[in-house]
């Protein structure tokens, strides 16, 4: 039995990611696993495949359920392939700034936990990793100057898909994965795209375009899960380290994340990207918003209940209140 004990104890956990190696994403994963390593005297190993070697999220996703991994990081689209209602906090419009994210997400932690538990999956963490713009190789401020522009839209998300619908009848919608986005750009396949300053700047996306609208679409989301069955498998005691680590570490990941998509933004400005600034207070403008006010009910029932919505929503207006006093 004791000897049983240690071949349950003795495990590698095998992570994936999209981040490129010698991202900061890369180095403090490195971190983590080091230090999880050495606290529990290597019972308790794990190994972190970056830079998609394991596939798309979708993917990441799949083989997790099957066991060829045992969990990974991931942005909102590939926590919301495990359990759809986390897409709530990544809806267009919904949150002004990072402070009214991370307030909501505190009051509602522990349910989005059960919610994945319950799919099979122990979410260690949720974080967020920047505001999403959308770029094109000519200024954008209004839906006519859609016109012309070939705009990738992440195949099988489909609150990416929802949102773009505002732009159908302007630009051409053209759906990839991830990983083919570079060679679109690259050879003119699409020529706009939407990601986060640094996700623009770390994937090599930005070098093929040459002006960012200046308006988050959205906040995005990142996160941390491990499979149930390979949690289960760890003592008690290392499953509160493995929890702790991530705790500690990604952290400084959404930390490094805000803080690198400042830089990016002042790279931008030396590769010679224009920042465009839409005029907000134009009918053009209001109408767009209009349609972000519409995915938030389309996406009721099928993504999050009505209940769970208002909920946020509510404990997001408080929070307005709150910091009106």
């Amino acid at each position: 039995m004791f000897w049983a004990l240690l071949l349950v104890l003795d495990i590698t956990i095998k992570m994936g990611a999209l981040a490129p190696d010698g991202s900061s994403y890369a180095i403090i994963s490195t971190r983590l696993r080091n230090e999880l390593e050495k606290v529990t005297q290597g019972k308790v190993k794990m190994s972190w495949y970056m830079g998609g070697v394991m596939g798309d999220e979708p993917e990441m996703v799949k083989k997790i359920k099957i066991g060829q991994l045992n969990g990974g990081g991931f942005t909102g689209y590939g926590l919301g392939l495990i359990e759809k209602s986390i897409r709530v906090l990544e809806l267009p419009g919904l949150f002004k700034d990072y402070d009214e994210l991370l307030w909501v997400w505190d009051k509602f932690r522990d349910e989005f936990k059960e919610k994945f538990r319950a799919r099979g999956f122990e979410l260690l963490a949720a974080f967020p990793v920047g505001k999403v713009y959308v770029f094109a190789n000519k200024p954008i401020s209004k839906l006519d100057d859609f016109k012309d522009i070939k705009l990738w839209v992440w195949s099988g998300d489909p609150l990416a898909a929802e949102v773009a619908q505002v732009l159908r009848g302007y630009a051409q919608l053209i759906n990839l994965s991830i990983s083919d986005v570079l060679t679109a750009l690259q050879t003119g396949m699409i020529n706009s795209f939407y990601n986060m300053p640094y996700g623009a700047l770390a994937l090599q996306w930005s070098k093929h375009v040459k002006y960012m609208l200046n308006y988050p679409v959205n906040i995005a989301m990142g996160g941390v899960v491990i499979s149930s069955k390979t949690f289960e498998k760890l003592s008690p005691e290392h499953r509160k380290v493995i929890q702790e680590l991530v705790d500690k570490y990604f952290k400084d990941v959404s930390k490094s994340f805000l803080d690198e998509n400042d830089k990016a933004l002042e790279e931008f400005k030396r590769q010679g990207i224009s920042l465009v600034q839409p005029d907000e207070t134009s009918p053009d403008f209001k109408k767009i918003l209009d349609v972000f006010a519409k995915v938030h009910e389309k996406f009721k029932g099928e993504f999050y209940s009505e209940e769970l919505y208002n909920r946020i929503l509510n404990t997001r207006n408080e929070f307005r209140a709150m910091k009106k006093k």
